[in-house]
């Protein structure tokens, strides 16, 4: 609580959190109903974030975006890590032919920048945001898994991995027992630090016409529609552009903190 950069963020993570999950009790009007006698009005009393230029509330649309512009976030890396956690251990675990085979398939993924990658892949399966989760998956995991790889060489020069050893644990029960439990916080740190990355990717494919189609209210969607109201009506792309900085800036001033807990690089 003594730092209140950290303290500020924490509160807009929670209170973003039962925003996304209380959105149809808190949104004023419907985000997707169109009112065409209340085009493009500037924020006031009625409208707090304005209306776009069919007449839907922008603050019920941005409230409704969470579920679509931040959930996703936790469930890709939740499974790319789950994927990256069990690949990255059996290898820096095992060593040997299986972790030439894993770092030359992750060497090839690595080689190719994510966010190239995510858009050809998404080129190959199609446009929909279902796809684009498959390709941010099938993108990020080889980075993850190098990096867990050389976690479990780290943990594996520690006293009691040979203190373990000598007590008779080995394989599948060491690895659980002994190695992943002192993944976690670090995985966990790893995640944290890169929600905001996942949130800009998604948000971004949107923005270029290649992620969430109109009429969703995903964040990234909202600033395409204000692209071309700019002008006129900056209201439009200003707060869920506001918001997308807000979310990756809160979700990074707690990763960094908690880099700085574990001392990781």
């Amino acid at each position: 609580m003594k730092n209140k950069t950290l303290s500020a963020a924490l509160l807009f993570i929670l209170f973003l959190m039962l925003a996304g999950m209380f959105a149809a009790w808190l949104q004023p009007y419907d985000p997707y109903q169109p009112n065409y006698d209340a085009k493009l009005q500037t924020p006031g009393f009625k409208h707090l974030f304005g209306t776009d230029y069919l007449g839907r509330d922008i603050l019920s649309r941005v409230l409704a975006g969470i579920s679509q512009s931040v959930f996703p976030a936790f469930v890709v890396l939740g499974l790319v890590m789950a994927i990256s956690l069990l690949l990255g251990t059996l290898s820096g675990y095992y060593g040997r032919r299986l972790d030439m085979l894993l770092m030359s398939i992750t060497d090839i993924f690595v080689a190719v920048p994510n966010i190239l990658l995510t858009i050809v892949i998404i080129g190959f399966l199609g446009f929909g945001m279902e796809n684009v989760y498959a390709a941010i998956l099938l993108s990020w995991w080889a980075k993850y898994v190098r990096i867990i790889r050389g976690l479990v060489h780290d943990v594996k020069k520690e006293p009691f991995m040979l203190s373990s050893r000598v007590s008779g644990s080995f394989g599948i029960v060491h690895i659980v027992r002994h190695i992943v439990p002192n993944l976690i916080p670090q995985v966990v740190t790893i995640a944290i630090l890169d929600v905001s990355r996942v949130i800009l990717t998604l948000s971004g494919l949107s923005f270029l016409g290649i992620g969430a189609q109109p009429p969703s209210p995903e964040w990234g969607v909202m600033l395409l529609d204000g692209k071309n109201y700019l002008q006129i009506a900056p209201w439009m792309g200003f707060f869920p552009g506001l918001m997308i900085f807000a979310t990756a800036c809160a979700f990074q001033i707690c990763g960094e903190k908690l880099r700085s807990v574990f001392k990781l690089k």
